[in-house]
């Protein structure tokens, strides 16, 4: 089932000691009447990869941006309390943000390095004793295909702003 959530983006300081200076969740109105911030935060920090230490033009030296999906109530909340710090995103801008800061590094396949090397060494065993490959050969052909349901390569389902949407279980409110 899908949650339906806003998108907030989050300046995040960085304290003396070299960690990060998140906001304090505890200071939003519906926390101090007994919810928890992690039931109305639904997909936790994305940060982007331009991390504290790096000079870049959108993120100095000393902080970073970083995006949760969360409820509609908790990101004004997030706002009204924060206002210097927290910003609402539209949808395409979180896509942006999830795609080209908080996952540009992270590979499209995820690979199973040990599935295929056991694919491979049953492979050599098999040629090497003179049987049959032909079974095996399609399996480890569909093993390399991101797309087939078979083990090896896999598409990373949280790559994509859209699909991680679906995996993740989320929508955001237009």
């Amino acid at each position: 089932m899908s949650r339906e959530g806003v998108a907030i983006k989050v300046k995040i300081g960085l304290r003396e000691n070299g960690h990060a200076d998140h906001p304090n969740w505890g200071l939003l109105p519906m926390v101090k009447a007994g919810t928890t911030p992690e039931s109305q935060q639904i997909v936790k920090w994305r940060y982007d990869r331009c991390g504290h230490c790096e000079e870049h033009i959108d993120s100095p030296a000393g902080m970073q941006w970083g995006m949760m999906i969360v409820t509609e109530q908790y990101a004004n909340e997030a706002v009204a309390t924060f206002p210097d710090i927290v910003t609402i995103m539209t949808e395409a801008e979180a896509e942006d943000f999830w795609e080209n800061k908080a996952h540009v590094d992270v590979p499209e396949n995820r690979t199973s390095r040990e599935i295929l090397s056991e694919l491979s060494s049953e492979l050599q065993l098999k040629n090497h004793l003179g049987q049959d490959t032909t079974a095996l050969e399609e399996r480890i052909t569909n093993a390399l295909n991101p797309d087939h349901a078979e083990k090896g390569i896999c598409k990373n389902p949280t790559k994509c702003f859209v699909d991680a949407k679906t995996h993740l279980g989320f929508t955001i409110k237009s």
